[in-house]
């Protein structure tokens, strides 16, 4: 797209994301390459933090939405309330008589979402969070997933092997339940939806279980893990809001 600017001319403005990506790269180039090797090294010692912890189940929403973490106009942020709600249907995994939680937001925009992007959008933030959530799906113990149908189309579609587990088994059990795929379920086509902070999730957000990575499906620990998220699965669709 051209446009005139006086005193310069006719200039070119970068209309595709691609354009707009690499403009951006030229002018932040080392801005980029030094958030992000940030990013990646608080990725992996949060990761591992996590690990430390030893919550009783790790939890992710990934998609076009920011979950707020602060209180606005005096009401309980979202997260706190997503928390809340979360901790109605986990499990007490490690039996210290104590249900821990680790839940966590990672923004992720569609390829038409990117392209309609304005050139001052950071993108460094963006593509920090799809860095890390690549790592999370690969190397993390987070099982549980609620992500949107972008999110799944990238990770489950694009790679050789399926990126989540069949939910099949549960057709027969919850007839009422919608499927967007045999791995994938509709989160406000059950009662849980319409939990404090949950309902503020996209309705076409999507519940999936992550397959384990290599090394991972050949643990004890993490076959636990994904035991555990299908118990905490299995909760939620049972959960009913009187």
């Amino acid at each position: 797209m051209k446009e005139h600017i006086e005193g310069v001319g006719e200039v070119t403005t970068p209309s595709t994301f691609k354009e707009k990506a690499a403009n951006f790269w030229y002018h932040y180039k080392w801005h980029s390459v030094v958030a992000i090797a940030l990013i990646f090294a608080i990725t992996i010692c949060s990761l591992q933090f996590c690990t430390k912890e030893n919550y009783d189940i790790h939890i992710f929403y990934a998609g076009n939405k920011t979950i707020g973490r602060t209180n606005q106009d005096g009401n309980i942020a979202e997260i706190a309330s997503i928390n809340t709600s979360l901790k109605k249907i986990i499990e007490d995994f490690d039996n210290d008589k104590e249900k821990t939680l680790n839940f966590s937001n990672y923004y992720f925009l569609s390829d038409s979402e990117m392209n309609d992007l304005d050139i001052s959008a950071d993108y460094s933030y963006i593509t920090g969070d799809r860095n890390t959530l690549t790592t999370i799906f690969q190397h993390s113990d987070y099982y549980l997933c609620f992500i949107s149908p972008a999110v799944y189309k990238e990770y489950n579609e694009n790679g050789d092997i399926d990126m989540f587990l069949s939910l099949e088994e549960y057709k027969e059990r919850y007839p009422e339940i919608e499927y967007y795929a045999y791995n994938a379920i509709k989160l406000s086509s059950v009662d849980f939806y319409n939990m404090p902070g949950i309902s503020n999730l996209p309705e076409d957000t999507l519940i999936c279980i992550k397959t384990p990575g290599a090394l991972a499906s050949k643990s004890k620990e993490h076959k636990a893990h994904v035991e555990n998220a299908f118990t905490v699965l299995e909760n939620l669709l049972d959960y009913k809001i009187s």
